[in-house]
C-alpha cells in the first residue's frame, strides 16, 4: 500500500503507516479488535489460508474505527457454503535454497580484527502443512469452515559475534474454525474461534569461530518465549427492515507474554571495561517477564437508510473493551551488575573516586508483579449523504472515545473522556460520468494509553540502584564489592502511587490530525490513475517527563530555600512540552503541595511528529490475462518523537520511552524520524502465460532511512542524560559537538524483487496447484540499519559505529503444493 514502510528490525516485521510508529496500528478479524493493547506490537496471527478478504486503510478511515494513529487492517475469514469442500496444502522453504547476509568485521582499538556479526552459516528451514474443510451442516441454514495447521520452523543462528550457536525450534499447531447460521432470511449468526498459541524453544551452545566448532560437551543453555492464545468471536447481523440493519459482537482473547531461560536464576552481569558491553552471566535480555493479556469486547452497530434531500446511510455504534494485563518481572537472578572503568578523582553517583581505584560496579534490583486493567469505550455517529443526482457524497462523522487505566489495586489512576474526533469527507463526480472523482478528508484520531504504562507506572515496583568499588571478580562472574559510592537511588519503593503524584492533573489525550485531498480518474474499464496529498500532525503526545530540574526552578521562583530535593528522579505522566500540575512536598514540611510547573521550568519543546506525502498511483484491473498496480510516494516524516516506540534504541516501552527522560536526551532531538523514507516506488502484478501457467512479480525501490550519531551527553551538563549512555545527539564530551537528529546522512537505496510461478495442470481438473516463490530474487543485501551509537563513554569512540546491523531479507525459495476437492 502507498505510504507504508517497514519498521525497525527491533520490533519484528511490522509496518509504519504514514509516519506513525509501528505500534500505533489497529487490526481486526471478523470485526473483533486483535491489536496488542500492552505495547501495540505483536498482534494475533492466523494462516493466510484462513483469510477471505483484507481491507487496508492507510488513512481517512471512518468514525467506525479508532484506537489508532497509524493504519487499520480489517480482515474477514472464510466461511462454508452449500457444497462440501476440503483441501491440503504444503509449503516448504528449504534451508538449502536460502541465502545468508554478509559477515561484519571491524578494527578494535588495538588494531585487531573483530567479528561483529556472523551470518554466513545461519540457516532456516520452514515447513507448513494445512488441512481445511467446509460445507453445510444444514443446507441453506448452517455452515462450517475449519482449518488445522502444522508448523515446523527450525532456525540456526551463530549469535553474539560468532561465540554462540543458537538452535531454535517453533512448532506449535494453529487451529481455527467458523460456524455460520442463517435461521431466517436477513439474519446471520457467526462464531469464530482460533488459537495462535506459540512457544519458541532455543538451545544455546558455545561456539568457536576460529575452529568453526560447536561445543556440545555440556548441556545447553535454554531460552524460551511464549505468545498468542485462544480467540472467540460471536457476531450477529440482522436486516430488520429493508432500510434498517443492526449488528452485535462479543469477543474475547488471551495472549501469553513470556520469555526466559535456564539462566534466569543466574545474576545478570555485563562488562564494559573492554570498551564494549560483554555479557558474562544470566539471561542476556536482563529483564525476565512472565504474564498474559486478556481482552473482552462488546460492540453494537446500527445502519438506517432514508431519503431526505438526497439519500442517506446513517450509521451509529457503541463499543467497549475491558482489557487486563498480568505481569511478573525481575532482573535475571534478582540482580543486575555492570562493570565500568573509571579514574581517580572522577565523580560517580555523587561520590569522588579514591586514589588507586580504576573499576566500579553498578548494582540494580527490580521486581514488579500484578494485574492491571484498561477500560476503553467509544461511540460514533456517521451519515453518508449522497445528493446532486449521486454526484456528491458527503461523509459526516464524529467519534467520542474515553479510556481509564487502573493501577495494581484496581483503582483508576488516569481517566480521559470526551475525546471528540470529527471524521469528515467529501467526494465529487467532476463530470457526472463516474470517471473522475475529486475527494478530500479530515480526521482526528486518538490513541489510548497502553497497559504497559500501568505496569511500569502504577504498580508496586521496587527499583533501586547503587554503586560500589570493584575489588575483583569471582569465577562465576559475580563481583567482590568494595566500599559503597554515594547513596542508594530509589526509583520506586514498592508502594502504589496515588495518581495525583504521578499524573499531570490537566493531562490531555494523545491525538493526531490528518488532512487528505486527491483525484482519481478512470481511463477506461481497466485502467485507473490517481494522486493524493496527505498531511498528519501529532498534536499531543503522552509520555513520562522528568521534573527534577523543574522542581528546582519552581522552588527558586517561589523563594523556597532548602527545598525538598527528590531522593530519586521524579517522573510525571504528562503531555511533553506542556505545563505540569501535580502534588509534591516541595518545602519538605510533610504536607502535599500543588506544584504548577511552567514550560520554562520544564525546558522541553513540545512533542512533535509531522508527516507530509504526495502519492501517485495506478491500477490495471485483472482481465483474466494480466493485471498491474503501482505507486510512487514522496514523503517526509520529522519531529522529536516517534510515538509509542523508539527505534533509536530499539525500545518498545509504549508510553514510557526514554524520550523526555532528561533535558540532554532531547537536545538536538528534532529532525527526520526513523520511519522517514523520502522516496518509494512499488510495482506488482501477474500475467497468465497459459491457462495452466501464470507468473507474478512484486518490486519495491526505497530510499534509505535517516541516520544518527548518538553519544554520551556531557556529565557536567546533565548527569541524568549521561546515565542513559549513548542515547544523546551529542559526541565528544564537554568540548564536543551536537549531532542533530538525522544529520549523519542516509542509508543507501534498497531494491527488492519477488517472483512467483503458479502451475495448475489441466489433468488436475482445477483441483491441483504447484507453486514456486522466490523472494529477493537478485539476492541483494541492502543495509537497512546501522549501529548509531558512536561512543562507549564521553571520550571513548565506539569502533562499531556505522557497522551494518540489519539487511534486506536474503534470497529464499518457497515450494508449495495445494490440493482442493
Amino acid at each position: 500500500a502507498p505510504g507504508t514502510t517497514q519498521g525497525d528490525s527491533a520490533f519484528g516485521n511490522l509496518i509504519s503507516f504514514s509516519g506513525a510508529s509501528v505500534a500505533e496500528n489497529a487490526y481486526f478479524i471478523n470485526g473483533f479488535n486483535v491489536s496488542n493493547f500492552r505495547n501495540g506490537l505483536d498482534t494475533s496471527s492466523i494462516p493466510f489460508e484462513f483469510y477471505d478478504q483484507f481491507e487496508v486503510k492507510t488513512g481517512a478511515y471512518s468514525a467506525e474505527f479508532g484506537r489508532s494513529t497509524g493504519g487499520v487492517v480489517n480482515a474477514t475469514t472464510k466461511s462454508g457454503t452449500n457444497e462440501f469442500h476440503g483441501g491440503v496444502s504444503i509449503y516448504w522453504t528449504p534451508a538449502r535454497l536460502r541465502s545468508t547476509n554478509p559477515d561484519v568485521y571491524y578494527k578494535d582499538e588495538d588494531g585487531s580484527t573483530q567479528n561483529y556479526t556472523y551470518n554466513s552459516q545461519d540457516s532456516r528451514d520452514t515447513k507448513t502443512l494445512n488441512f481445511w474443510a467446509s460445507g453445510p451442516i444444514i443446507k441453506n441454514m448452517l455452515f462450517f469452515y475449519g482449518i488445522y495447521t502444522v508448523r515446523k520452523d527450525k532456525v540456526n543462528n551463530y549469535a553474539t559475534a560468532g561465540t554462540e550457536f543458537w538452535d531454535q525450534k517453533d512448532g506449535d499447531p494453529f487451529w481455527g474454525g467458523k460456524i455460520d447460521f442463517f435461521p431466517f432470511k436477513g439474519h446471520h449468526f457467526e462464531y469464530t474461534a482460533f488459537s495462535d498459541k506459540s512457544a519458541i524453544d532455543t538451545d544455546v551452545y558455545p561456539y568457536d569461530l576460529a575452529t568453526n566448532k560447536i561445543d556440545r560437551s555440556a548441556p545447553p543453555s535454554k531460552l524460551y518465549s511464549k505468545a498468542g492464545g485462544r480467540n472467540d468471536i460471536i457476531r450477529y447481523t440482522g436486516k430488520l427492515t429493508e432500510d434498517l440493519t443492526v449488528s452485535a459482537l462479543y469477543g474475547k482473547n488471551h495472549a501469553d507474554k513470556a520469555n526466559g531461560s535456564t539462566a534466569d536464576f543466574d545474576p545478570g552481569v555485563y562488562d564494559t571495561r573492554t570498551g564494549h558491553a560483554d555479557w558474562l552471566s544470566g539471561n542476556p535480555d536482563l529483564l525476565v517477564e512472565a504474564g498474559y493479556d486478556e481482552r473482552e469486547a462488546l460492540r453494537f452497530d446500527v445502519e438506517y437508510k432514508f431519503n431526505l434531500l438526497g439519500s442517506h446511510r446513517l450509521r451509529a455504534g457503541y463499543d467497549t473493551e475491558d482489557n487486563l494485563s498480568y505481569s511478573k518481572s525481575q532482573y535475571t537472578g534478582g540482580v543486575y551488575w555492570r562493570y565500568y572503568t573509571t579514574t581517580p578523582g572522577a565523580k560517580v553517583n555523587g561520590a569522588t573516586i579514591p586514589e588507586g581505584v580504576t573499576q566500579v560496579v553498578r548494582e540494580r534490583k527490580i521486581t514488579n508483579e500484578g494485574s492491571f486493567g484498561v477500560k476503553t469505550t467509544a461511540m460514533y455517529l456517521e451519515d453518508n449523504w449522497t445528493l446532486l443526482n449521486d454526484r456528491l457524497l458527503l461523509r459526516l462523522g464524529v467519534r467520542n472515545e474515553s479510556f481509564e487505566n487502573k493501577n495494581v489495586a484496581g483503582d483508576v489512576f488516569i481517566k480521559i473522556d470526551r475525546q471528540l474526533a470529527p471524521r469528515l469527507g467529501v467526494s465529487y463526480d467532476l463530470f457526472g460520468d463516474k470517471k473522475t472523482k475529486l475527494f478530500a478528508n479530515y480526521g482526528r484520531y486518538h490513541l489510548p494509553i497502553a497497559s504497559n504504562t500501568n505496569i511500569r507506572l502504577a504498580g508496586a515496583e521496587n527499583f533501586t540502584q547503587e554503586y560500589y568499588i570493584l575489588n575483583s571478580i569471582n569465577s562465576n562472574f559475580t563481583p567482590v564489592k568494595g566500599a559503597k559510592l554515594g547513596g542508594t537511588t530509589v526509583y520506586s519503593d514498592g508502594s502504589i502511587k496515588d495518581e495525583a503524584y504521578i499524573v499531570d492533573k490537566n493531562i490531555k489525550p494523545m491525538y493526531q490530525d490528518e488532512w487528505m485531498i486527491g483525484v482519481q480518474h478512470e481511463l477506461n474499464k481497466l485502467w485507473t490513475v490517481g494522486t493524493r496529498f496527505i498531511t498528519r500532525d501529532l498534536k499531543t503526545s503522552i509520555d513520562d517527563v522528568i521534573v527534577d530540574h523543574a522542581l528546582a526552578a519552581y522552588a527558586a521562583r517561589k523563594g523556597i530555600t532548602n527545598w525538598n530535593e527528590p531522593g530519586a528522579h521524579e517522573y510525571v505522566l504528562a503531555n511533553p512540552g506542556s505545563p505540569i500540575s501535580y502534588l509534591y512536598d516541595i518545602d519538605g514540611d510533610g504536607d502535599d503541595d500543588q506544584v504548577d510547573l511552567t514550560v520554562a521550568d520544564l525546558g522541553f519543546d513540545k512533542a512533535t511528529r509531522k508527516y507530509y506525502a504526495v502519492e501517485l498511483f495506478f491500477e490495471r484491473m485483472w482481465d483474466k490475462k494480466w493485471n498491474l498496480q503501482g505507486s510512487y510516494t514522496w514523503s517526509h516524516s520529522y519531529g522529536n518523537t516517534e510515538g509509542w516506540v523508539k527505534s533509536d534504541n530499539g525500545q518498545d516501552d509504549a508510553g514510557l520511552t526514554s524520550a523526555f527522560d532528561a533535558i540532554g536526551l532531547m537536545a538536538n532531538g528534532a529532525g527526520d524520524l526513523p520511519n522517514d523514507r523520502r522516496h518509494q516506488f512499488k510495482l506488482f502484478g501477474s500475467y497468465a502465460i497459459t491457462k495452466e501457467l501464470s507468473v507474478g512479480a512484486n518490486t519495491r525501490l526505497t530510499s534509505g532511512r535517516p541516520r544518527n550519531k548518538l553519544g554520551y551527553y556531557p556529565y557536567d551538563l546533565d548527569p541524568i542524560a549521561y546515565g542513559y549512555g549513548a542515547e544523546a545527539f551529542w559526541t565528544g564530551g564537554l568540548g564536543g559537538k551536537a549531532n542533530p537528529r538525522g544529520s549523519a546522512g542516509r542509508g543507501a537505496w534498497t531494491f527488492t524483487a519477488d517472483l512467483s510461478l503458479s502451475y495448475k495442470p489441466t489433468w488436475g481438473k482445477g483441483h491441483l496447484n504447484f507453486g514456486l516463490d522466490v523472494f529477493n530474487v537478485l539476492n541483494r543485501h541492502g543495509v537497512t540499519e546501522v549501529v548509531e551509537q558512536a561512543e562507549l563513554d564521553e571520550d571513548y569512540a565506539n569502533p562499531r559505529f556505522g557497522l551494518a546491523k540489519s539487511w534486506q531479507a536474503p534470497r529464499s525459495v518457497r515450494l508449495s503444493v495445494a490440493l482442493e476437492f
